[in-house]
């Protein structure tokens, strides 16, 4: 295959790693609020409306022929008039300040994991990740692809593992039924930011482009990959934790033992190094676009940012900028049924490897705003008490 092509696994591999590393593994701890066939039924719930925009966006970007990323993609089709282009460039910078955080947050994670093992200063931990994320992006889209391939089934396989290690231990009397309307609602809407993939889906149809009609396929495999992550991680935590941590993993390995803790943290780190590569990847292309640049000097102006923000400790900053990227994703996801219209209307079917006429019911379009204004209210209500 040409190095730019994935398998039909690698592209579902790279959508699924933009999402695993931040709200996927955040989901138990407000799972343990409700009943297990409560969080089975919005997880699910989750997963089929977060569906519906990807598969827009999807169509969107094959039906465009040249694999633009958003930012782009918004500029043409909505951001118009006398103010289009600025609102373009406020957009894009909105977009690169949220990667910056995110990936900043990635390399601290992994960083601390490095440092809790192997008893390295911060900063040095958080430079040998940045050597190995940023070093993988470096080489391409195809790299990428066969590094989340393998990250992804690494976590599969241990997190297999650790299921059955936890027959080994009691159980605990988790509610069958059980939670509210607002507890329901918080574990909504932090599910959905986890299956929030979109910025990823140009870079599997760039990847697929031997075979777009396998782009929906590849949409499907990885939003159902981390469908399985959550409701793996979030049930098995919930019946053998103590208490549940905000990285559930680890509570889930303290409860099975002592061995179970180097595989939590190999867990959380390829969670959060998949995250890195999706992530950082569709930074360096959105600057490529925006900026008209090569691909090296893009690479370098998407990565090289993120390990001087995590050295420096910007915490507050981080915090900040984890509220705009739940902000951004209820933006996107409401400018997505907009923008998809328009491309409908400018570029008309000719011959497209795939057309999903059935979305365009209005009733579809309502439901997918619908549900990401409820993923916006979901991150903000109250779950105390």
């Amino acid at each position: 295959m040409d190095k730019k092509n994935l398998t039909l696994f690698e592209a579902a591999a790279l959508i699924a790693g933009l999402g695993v590393g931040g709200g996927v593994m955040a989901v138990p701890q407000l799972a343990a609020l409700n009943g297990i066939i409560p969080i089975v039924a919005v997880a699910v719930g989750a997963y089929f409306l977060s569906l519906l925009l990807h598969l827009m966006v999807a169509e969107m970007v094959v039906r465009e022929g040249s694999d633009q990323q958003l930012v782009e993609l918004f500029g043409k089709y909505l951001f118009r008039g006398r103010f289009g282009k600025l609102l373009t460039w406020v957009f894009f910078l909105l977009v690169a300040l949220v990667f910056y955080a995110l990936l900043a947050g990635y390399l601290v994670g992994c960083g601390e994991i490095l440092v809790a093992l192997f008893n390295l200063p911060l900063w040095v931990g958080e430079i040998v990740v940045y050597g190995a994320a940023a070093g993988v992006v470096f080489f391409g889209i195809k790299a990428i692809g066969l590094s989340e391939k393998v990250a992804v089934l690494g976590v599969a396989a241990i997190l297999l593992v650790l299921s059955v290690g936890s027959f080994a231990v009691d159980f605990n009397q988790v509610p069958i039924l059980g939670g509210s309307a607002g507890k329901l609602l918080a574990l909504y809407g932090m599910i959905m930011f986890g299956f929030s993939c979109f910025f990823s889906i140009p870079q599997a149809v760039e990847g697929l482009g031997w075979n777009k009609k396998l782009v929906p396929r590849a949409v499907a495999l990885g939003i159902g990959i981390n469908l399985t992550f959550v409701v793996t991680i979030t049930v098995m935590s919930l019946l053998v934790s103590e208490t549940v941590s905000e990285v559930a993993v680890t509570g889930w390995c303290v409860a099975i033992g002592p061995w179970a803790l180097y595989l939590g943290g190999a867990v959380a780190f390829m969670a959060m190094l998949t995250s890195y590569w999706s992530v950082s990847y569709a930074l360096s292309v959105i600057i490529r676009e925006r900026l008209k640049l090569k691909d090296r000097v893009s690479w370098l102006i998407a990565t090289a940012p993120t390990v001087l923000v995590a050295i420096s400790g910007l915490t507050g900053f981080l915090g900040f900028m984890k509220i705009a990227g739940g902000a951004v994703a209820v933006m996107v996801a409401i400018l997505v049924v907009p923008a998809w219209r328009r491309s409908r209307q400018v570029v008309p079917y000719q011959g497209l490897a795939f057309q999903l006429d059935w979305l365009a019911h209005p009733g579809f379009q309502v439901l997918v705003i619908a549900a990401y204004v409820l993923m916006a209210a979901g991150s903000v209500v109250s779950v105390e008490g």
